[in-house]
């Protein structure tokens, strides 16, 4: 079934029917807030409907129940996006550049949300995930030799690579997050759930952690096959 959508309409996401169930388990038992790399504009395109908030852009963002940005993590997110700003516009360029010499079939942009750049993505627009293995490899040698003072996570998965900033991570916003909600509501139980080895940062401060089988995180680090 699909679950979220390109700009263009056509799906990009889907739920199997053991996926729709949980959320529905999920939905009905607990408060679901998503933690997600997704902008403001690909999260509305997501059907699925969040009645408490959302946590997006690694992080970068966290929405209140009404949509808005919270404005305290607003400014948090702009000041230390100001000190960052330079490091992704010459990161870019090179990545470009040695896209167009070692003929890499890679989109690369920075993706910015209110007025904020908060990280690099690279996709292979064919869905060619040799080629993005490729330009992780550069990356983590240019970075090794030419540019080792600059405070970035690289993170791959399949077809997605994206250069974090370190200041942006979606723990920081969860533990922010958990500590509004638990001066509202009092001790509350959390669980995190997610694929990525990025979300594990996250999942760490949460009471359990979930994680689903054939994920990356259930591959790199559980023996899965």
């Amino acid at each position: 079934m699909p679950m979220a959508y390109l700009s263009d309409g056509n799906p990009i996401s889907y739920a199997s029917p053991a996926q729709q169930s949980v959320l529905e388990l999920f939905q009905r038992e607990m408060t679901v807030i998503p933690v997600t790399a997704r902008n403001i504009d690909a999260f509305r395109r997501v059907d699925i409907r969040f009645a408490a908030g959302a946590v997006l852009n690694y992080g970068g963002l966290i929405l209140d129940a009404d949509g808005s940005p919270d404005a305290e993590w607003l400014a948090r997110s702009r000041d230390a996006a100001i000190q960052t700003e330079s490091m992704l516009n010459e990161l870019l360029v090179v990545i470009e550049n040695e896209c167009v010499e070692s003929g890499l079939d890679l989109r690369t942009r920075i993706i910015r949300d209110a007025d904020i750049p908060f990280y690099i993505v690279a996709k292979s627009r064919s869905g060619n995930t040799a080629h993005v293995a490729a330009a992780t490899a550069f990356i983590r040698s240019l970075l090794a030799e030419h540019f080792s003072n600059y405070d970035i996570f690289i993170h791959e998965n399949h077809n997605n690579l994206a250069l974090v900033p370190k200041w942006l991570d979606k723990r920081y916003a969860v533990e922010y997050l958990c500590g509004k909600l638990a001066a509202e509501h009092g001790d509350i139980v959390t669980f995190g759930m997610g694929d990525s080895l990025i979300d594990l940062n996250f999942m760490s401060i949460c009471h359990y952690m979930i994680v689903p089988n054939g994920s990356q995180i259930f591959s790199d680090r559980m023996g899965g096959a």
